[in-house]
C-alpha cells in the first residue's frame, strides 16, 4: 500500500511543480502584457482620437480650466478607453462598422459642422460598444467546459525524460508558443478584469460595460453635447443678427451721408448762380451808367452848343476859379482823356477818350478866353 501511495504523492508534487511554473509564466506573461497596454496608452494620440478625447473632456466639468490635472486624467481615461475598446486610430473596427458609422456621421459633418460630428461619432461608438457588451457574455455562456476531471491528476504518471537527440529548435518553439498562449490568455484576462472593474468617473457608480461613463452620465454629457451646440448656434445667430444690424446702420449712414451731400451740392449750384445773376445785373447796371456817361460825354463835347455847354462840369471846378485852377484841372482832366493810354482797348474805348480829350479842349479855350 506504501508503494502505491509515494507514486501518487510524487505526481501531486509534480503537479504542483508544474502549477508553479505556469503560473510564474502567467505572472511574467501578464507583466508583458500591461507593460504592452502601457506602451499603447503612453503612444502619442492620433488626431481623430484627440478630437474626441478633448470633445467628450471639454463638455463633462473637469474641476477647473484645461490645464488641470482632472482635465489630463479625462483624456487618459479617455484615450485608454478607446484603445482597449476600438485598438489604435480605431483599428479595430470592421468595415461593416465604418460603414455603419460613416453612413451616419458624414452627413451630420457636412450640414452641421466639426463639433455635431464628433457628437454623432461619439454615439456611434457608444453604441458598439453596448452591443459588444451584449454579445460578450452570449458568447461566453456557449463554450463548453474543458475542466478535467478531479482524479486526472492523481492517476497522470510523471512524465518520462525527453532524449537528449530532441532538436533544440523544436523546444524553443513549443516553449516560444506556450509563453505566447499564457501571454494571450494573461492580457485578456487583464483586460477583461479592468474593463469590468473601472467605475465612473463622475459619480464613481459601477460601469458594466466599456467606456469610462455610467449610463445616465453618458446621457448627460449627450445632453450637454447638444445644448452646447445650441448655444453655440444660438450665439452664431446673435452674432449674424448683431452683423446684419452694423452692416443695415452703416448702409443707412452712406445714404444719409449721400443724401447730405446733395443738398450740399444743390446749395452750391443755387448761390453759384445767384452770384452769377448778381453779377449779370452788376454788369448791366454799370453799362448802362456807362452809356449814360458816354451820352453825357457826347453832349458834352460837341453835340451840345456853347450856351448849353459847361465847361465848369466837364474841368470838375468851381464857378469862381481861377485862372491857375483851370489851368490845373485843364492839366489833370487832359491827361487822364489822353487817348493814347487806351491805345490797346477796342474802337469805341478810344473813340469815348478822343470825345472826352476834345470836351476838354473846348472847356479850355472857353474857360481861357
Amino acid at each position: 500500500m506504501m508503494s502505491a501511495v509515494v507514486p501518487a504523492v510524487r505526481a501531486r508534487r509534480v503537479s504542483a511543480t508544474l502549477v508553479a511554473a505556469t503560473l510564474s509564466l502567467v505572472s511574467v506573461a501578464t507583466s508583458a502584457a500591461a507593460q504592452t497596454v502601457e506602451t499603447a496608452e503612453q503612444a502619442p494620440p492620433t488626431p481623430i482620437e484627440q478630437a474626441l478625447m478633448e470633445h467628450v473632456c471639454s463638455v463633462v466639468p473637469a474641476g477647473g480650466p484645461p490645464e488641470s490635472d482632472r482635465y489630463l486624467a479625462c483624456l487618459r481615461t479617455q484615450l485608454l478607453s478607446l484603445r482597449t475598446d476600438f485598438g489604435k486610430d480605431l483599428s479595430r473596427l470592421s468595415v461593416a462598422d465604418r460603414k455603419a458609422v460613416d453612413a451616419a456621421c458624414n452627413d451630420v459633418r457636412a450640414t452641421s459642422g466639426r463639433d455635431a460630428y464628433l457628437d454623432c461619432l461619439g454615439n456611434q461608438l457608444t453604441v458598439l460598444r453596448s452591443k459588444r457588451a451584449r454579445s460578450a457574455p452570449a458568447a461566453a455562456s456557449v463554450q463548453p467546459a474543458t475542466e478535467p476531471p478531479g482524479n486526472a491528476v492523481a492517476d497522470t504518471a510523471p512524465a518520462a525524460p525527453a532524449p537528449r537527440s530532441s532538436s533544440s529548435s523544436s523546444t524553443l518553439l513549443m516553449g516560444g508558443a506556450l509563453i505566447a498562449l499564457l501571454a494571450g490568455a494573461g492580457g485578456f484576462v487583464f483586460l477583461k478584469t479592468r474593463r469590468v472593474s473601472h467605475k465612473c468617473r463622475v459619480c464613481g457608480a459601477g460601469v458594466e460595460a466599456s467606456g469610462d461613463l455610467c449610463q445616465a452620465c453618458r446621457h448627460e454629457a449627450a445632453e450637454a453635447v447638444r445644448r452646447g451646440v445650441a448655444e453655440r448656434a444660438e450665439q452664431q445667430r446673435a452674432q449674424e443678427e448683431e452683423e446684419r444690424r452694423l452692416k443695415e446702420q452703416a448702409e443707412h449712414e452712406q445714404r444719409e451721408r449721400l443724401h447730405k451731400a446733395q443738398a450740399d451740392e444743390e446749395a452750391r449750384v443755387r448761390r453759384q448762380q445767384e452770384r452769377e445773376q448778381e453779377e449779370a445785373r452788376k454788369r448791366e447796371a454799370e453799362e448802362r451808367r456807362q452809356r449814360e456817361e458816354e451820352a453825357r460825354e457826347r453832349r458834352l463835347a460837341g453835340a451840345v452848343p456853347d450856351e448849353e455847354f459847361d465847361p465848369y462840369e466837364v474841368l470838375d471846378i468851381p464857378r469862381d476859379a481861377g485862372p491857375n485852377d483851370v489851368l490845373a484841372a485843364y492839366q489833370v482832366a487832359k491827361e487822364k482823356s489822353d487817348p493814347s493810354q487806351v491805345s490797346h482797348l477796342s474802337d469805341e474805348v478810344q473813340e469815348h477818350f478822343r470825345m472826352k480829350a476834345k470836351a476838354v479842349e473846348r472847356a479850355y479855350r472857353m474857360l481861357g478866353q
